[in-house]
């Protein structure tokens, strides 16, 4: 089962912090002509009764956006997995939403991780997939996307799998679970030798997995999974209780403070390769290599687009006044989240060496053949069933 993920068609309630979003929401409920400011399009407008609930089973409010009094309270904000290792926040409202996804939603859950690549457009230099803990946008992969979500679970308890019935049985380990299979495929596709090698292929556009019947080696590419995706999910995701994050030997550092006042507020940032030097504004990061800072997702430079949100005139589409409304201030958080995306990086860039090796093992020897796969459950490529029980992601 695949999916599309969330799209507002509107950018205004989506921003780095929280504080940045309730005040766009009072100013959306003072401003003379709401319907300006919210941006209506075929599927929302302010006049409309749309649910504000995220799922098709939550209590629901319809209140017209046009009725709400002037100090409404705004609805809750949720993290926002808004751009591959982008962490952003989303005020978690139907009525904002033309397209909420709310299968999304409802199977949202503690171990719930969401793969998402280009599955109807040609890949791009970079790894082939990549993962996150949170709701991703429709565009979450490369800043472009289509039907490109992949959930591990069709529930939000983790119960059911959203893999093929009986490929399990398939894999060289004995009772294989999902999460297994998972770090495999992460393992195998989620660097660049991976494009690399089937280049060829890639160019029809179909995204085929060699599956090693060779247990050791499944092993090995699992673990490197594992790792990549702790990475990734931010520690999240494949993070036993009595391993604590760790911060890479030789690790990029804050040498000199973003200024904290409005003056010093960042607007442009700057790379030098030859000292390592990241800098934003009037702050400095180092050492920062240029593979991290060049870091590529099919056309996505993760690091340069991560910062081009959050200086001061912002990025992406202008889609109302409201996205006028920016934070005004670069909060200390913001140094630590900067800090610990630049972690991931490195320690992701350390990991591509181990799996194009494993890779090309893993192509050079016995591989699980198409027709093992017997049949495939027609229900898996639709929508799990809805279930009242279901929880509303943060209730």
């Amino acid at each position: 089962w695949q999916h599309s993920g969330v799209q507002l068609k509107r950018t205004w309630p989506i921003a780095p912090d929280a504080e940045t979003l309730r005040r766009r929401w009072r100013a959306l409920l003072r401003a003379r002509n709401r319907a300006d400011a919210f941006r209506e399009t075929r599927d929302r407008t302010v006049t409309g009764r749309h649910p504000s609930a995220l799922t098709g089973t939550a209590e629901s409010d319809e209140t017209p956006l046009a009725e709400l009094p002037p100090d409404a309270a705004p609805p809750p904000d949720r993290r926002y997995a808004y751009r591959s290792l982008d962490r952003q926040q989303v005020l978690a409202d139907g009525r904002l939403m033309d397209f909420r996804r709310p299968d999304l939603w409802r199977v949202h859950g503690d171990r719930q991780v969401y793969l998402t690549t280009l599955l109807t457009q040609p890949l791009g230099a970079g790894p082939a997939l990549m993962a996150c803990a949170d709701i991703p946008d429709l565009h979450h992969f490369s800043g472009r996307g289509a039907k490109d979500a992949i959930p591990l679970y069709r529930a939000a308890d983790g119960s059911d799998a959203n893999i093929a019935p009986g490929l399990l049985d398939q894999l060289p380990l004995a009772n294989a679970g999902a999460e297994d299979f998972l770090a495999y495929l992460y393992g195998v596709l989620a660097h660049p030798a991976f494009a690399t090698c089937f280049a060829g292929e890639l160019g029809s556009r179909e995204l085929r997995v060699p599956v090693t019947t060779d247990a050791a080696l499944f092993r090995e590419v699992r673990a490197v999974g594992r790792k990549l995706l702790k990475l990734h999910t931010y520690h999240r995701r494949f993070l036993a209780a009595d391993e604590p994050p760790r911060v890479p030997p030789g690790a990029a550092l804050c040498t000199k403070g973003v200024p904290l006042d409005e003056d010093g507020y960042p607007d442009a940032f700057s790379h030098d390769a030859a000292t390592r030097t990241l800098r934003v504004g009037e702050g400095e990061f180092a050492p920062v290599a240029a593979e991290v800072y060049e870091f590529e997702v099919s056309g996505l430079k993760v690091v340069q687009s991560w910062l081009r949100y959050r200086m001061r005139r912002g990025a992406g589409r202008q889609s109302s006044p409201l996205n006028e409304i920016r934070p005004t201030r670069w909060p200390p958080a913001r140094t630590g989240e900067l800090l610990e995306l630049l972690w991931v990086l490195e320690g992701t860039l350390a990991l591509y060496p181990e799996q194009e090796r494993l890779l090309a093992r893993v192509v050079a020897g016995p591989c699980l053949p198409a027709t093992a796969i017997a049949s495939v459950d027609s229900a898996l490529r639709q929508p799990p069933k809805a279930s009242r029980s279901a929880p509303l992601l943060g209730a």
